[in-house]
């Protein structure tokens, strides 16, 4: 089986129940986060050391990419830039001082999270952020593709990005979403964690890419959901 899961916030809590409700078999299956991992939730420290612990122990078949969110900490801590403080930067540095008391380690986990690849592809699917260049190589992609818009985003025709991809369906996340669909080259699968406009419809998915369906943690109910993914 394929997983994917994107935009998780700072959602601890749902991302756990998620993996235990879904019963990935991590030495087998595969499991790819799309980043921004922090901010906004409370629990962001707890994230990151929980994805970097999977991506460690089983480092064939879990990946992690990096997000804006993890972009701008980056900014912060290489250059001083303040947009990361202004978009719960420091809310979620308290947090990892609360997770990680040990200063070494805390670095250690802010190193990795700031370092982590923009993109991944596997022999079906190529995994994003937020968007790709259809004008870039996979290996050759900007940074700014991590803060590219929906809209410019399924603006681009369909041939372009299919070339790019050698014909693989993106897979990506960054702008929120009520339910996710794929329209043959690209599938959206951020559901707002703790970030959608209308708080009810707020929720964490974890897609099965091979099933094409998805799980939903909605965090205003705390119950998983599962669900088709729509097709157009």
């Amino acid at each position: 089986m394929k997983y994917f899961i994107t935009d998780i916030h700072g959602e601890y809590n749902g991302l756990e129940l998620l993996l235990k409700h879904a019963e990935i078999d991590f030495p087998k299956d595969q499991l790819v986060f799309g980043g921004d991992y922090i901010n906004r939730g409370k629990q962001s420290g707890k994230v990151i050391r929980r994805v970097k612990e999977l991506t460690q122990a089983y480092p064939n078949n879990v990946v992690a990419l990096i997000g804006n969110h993890e972009e701008m900490m980056r900014d912060y801590y290489r250059s001083g830039d303040k947009l990361w403080q202004n978009h719960g930067g420091r809310e979620t540095n308290i947090d990892f001082e609360k997770t990680f008391t040990n200063e070494e380690v805390r670095k250690e986990h802010i190193d990795w999270a700031c370092n982590l690849p923009l993109v991944y592809e596997d022999d079906e699917f190529v995994y994003t952020h937020a968007g790709l260049n259809p004008f870039e190589p996979l290996e050759k992609q900007s940074r700014e593709i991590l803060w590219m818009s929906e809209f410019d985003f399924y603006n681009i025709p369909k041939e372009p990005l299919q070339t790019v991809t050698m014909h693989k369906p993106i897979i990506h996340g960054h702008t929120p979403v009520e339910r996710i669909s794929f329209d043959g080259i690209r599938l959206n699968a951020d559901l707002g964690s703790n970030t959608y406009v209308i708080e009810e419809e707020r929720g964490l998915g974890l897609v099965n890419l091979t099933e094409m369906t998805y799980l939903v943690y909605q965090q205003s109910q705390k119950k998983i959901e599962k669900r088709e993914i729509a097709r157009f």
